[in-house]
C-alpha cells in the first residue's frame, strides 16, 4: 500500500495525533537540510536554530493537522507585540520564522507523517518598500573617517582595524572575523577568504587603502588571528560585540545608525562611484546574485557624487565643435 501511494491505517489515525513540535524534532533530526538534501551552512543552521525558539513556543504544542493559515496571522500578532522574550520584531523576521515552519511542514509531507503542508502559498508580510537595506546602514566617507580618529585616539586600534577591514573588503562579517594571516598575500596583492552563501570569487584583492591597514595591523599582530578577541587570543571576536559597539560609537558621535553590513554597502557605492560596473562589484564582493542585487540591495550613489556627474552633461552645442558656432545641420533634415 505504501508502495502504490496508500496509507495504511495506522498512519491515517496518527496524522490528527501528530504535533508541530514532534514536526520540529524531526526537521532538526534531519539536520535542517534543504529539499535536495544539502546541508546548510553553520550560520544559516545557527540563524534556523535561534528561528525554531519562539515557533516552537507557539505552536509546539499545537495538533499539526489544525494548523491553517490564520494561525500565522496569530503568530505574526504574537511576535511584533513582543510575545517572545518581550522582543518586539518586525514582519520580515516574521517572514524568515514562518518560512522556516514552512521548510517543517513539507519535510513531514515527504515522510508522510502529515498530508499537507497548510502554510503552502502563504503571503509574505513584509513590504519591500518598507525594507530597511544595507545602503541605509552605511556611513559616508566622513562617518567612516569620524569613527576610526574617533577609535584611534583612545587606543581601541583593534576595533577601528575591524570596522576598517570590512569597509575596504567588502566582506561580510562572518567572512572577515575567522581570517588567519596566512591567508594574506600581499605580494600578488590578494586576500584569500572562504565566502558565505554559496558566494563566489574565493579572493579579495587587496587596493592601496587595505595594505596600508594591513601592514600597521601587522606590527601589533599577536595572534594568527587577523581579528582575535581581547579575552582568549585563540579565537577571533564575536560579531555581536562588533555590532553592539559600533551602534553605541554612531550615537556618541552623532551619526546615522551604521552596522557591519553597511560597511559592505559602503565598499559597493566607493566602488559604484569609481566607476566599476555592477557586474564587477558583483564579482568582488562574491555575490552569486549577479548586478541586479547591486542597485537594488547593496549600491548607491551619493548626492554630492550624483551632483558632480550632473555638471558633466552638455545640453547645447559648443562653439566651434561643428565649425559653424551652435548651429546644428543634419542630413536627416532638408
Amino acid at each position: 500500500m505504501q508502495k502504490h501511494g496508500i496509507e495504511t491505517m495506522g498512519i491515517t489515525l496518527h496524522h490528527p495525533r501528530v504535533t508541530v513540535g514532534e514536526l520540529m524534532d524531526n526537521y532538526v533530526g534531519n539536520g535542517m537540510r534543504t529539499r535536495t538534501g544539502r546541508l546548510k551552512s553553520p550560520a544559516t543552521v545557527k540563524t534556523e536554530q535561534a528561528c525554531l525558539k519562539p515557533l516552537r513556543m507557539h505552536f509546539g504544542c499545537k495538533q499539526a493537522a489544525a494548523v491553517s493559515l490564520a494561525d500565522c496571522d496569530a503568530y505574526r500578532d504574537w511576535r511584533t507585540n513582543g510575545g517572545f522574550e518581550r522582543r518586539l520584531v518586525g514582519t520580515p523576521s516574521v517572514d524568515l520564522e514562518l518560512t522556516i515552519l514552512g521548510n517543517v511542514f513539507g519535510l513531514a509531507v515527504r515522510r508522510t507523517l502529515v498530508k499537507s503542508n497548510p502554510l503552502k502559498g502563504r503571503g509574505r508580510y513584509s513590504i519591500e518598500e518598507n525594507i530597511r537595506h544595507c545602503r541605509e546602514v552605511a556611513p559616508t566617507p566622513e562617518g567612516l573617517q569620524q569613527i576610526e580618529h574617533w577609535l584611534r585616539a583612545r587606543n581601541d586600534d583593534d576595533m577601528a582595524d575591524v570596522l576598517c577591514f570590512l569597509a575596504y573588503s567588502g566582506l561580510r562579517i562572518g567572512e572577515a572575523l575567522p581570517l588567519e594571516w596566512k591567508a594574506v598575500d600581499l605580494g600578488q596583492k590578494i586576500l584569500q577568504v572562504k565566502r558565505e552563501k554559496r558566494g563566489i570569487m574565493p579572493f579579495v584583492p587587496i587596493v592601496f587603502e587595505m595594505e596600508a591597514l594591513l601592514r600597521g595591523m601587522q606590527k601589533r599582530a599577536t595572534s594568527h588571528l587577523l581579528f582575535p578577541s581581547p579575552l582568549n587570543p585563540k579565537v577571533h571576536r564575536a560579531g555581536s560585540t562588533i555590532r553592539i559597539r559600533l551602534g553605541t560609537i554612531c550615537r556618541t558621535l552623532g551619526l546615522g545608525h551604521v552596522t557591519p553590513h553597511g560597511l559592505r554597502s559602503y565598499f559597493v557605492t566607493q566602488a559604484r562611484q569609481s566607476g566599476l560596473s555592477d557586474a564587477e562589484i558583483a564579482m568582488l564582493i562574491g555575490d552569486k546574485t549577479g548586478p541586479s542585487i547591486i542597485a537594488r540591495i547593496y549600491g548607491d550613489v551619493r548626492p554630492d557624487h550624483l551632483f558632480k556627474q550632473a555638471q558633466r552633461i552638455r545640453l547645447t552645442v559648443q562653439s566651434g565643435q561643428n565649425g559653424e558656432g551652435s548651429s546644428v545641420k543634419s542630413s536627416n533634415f532638408g
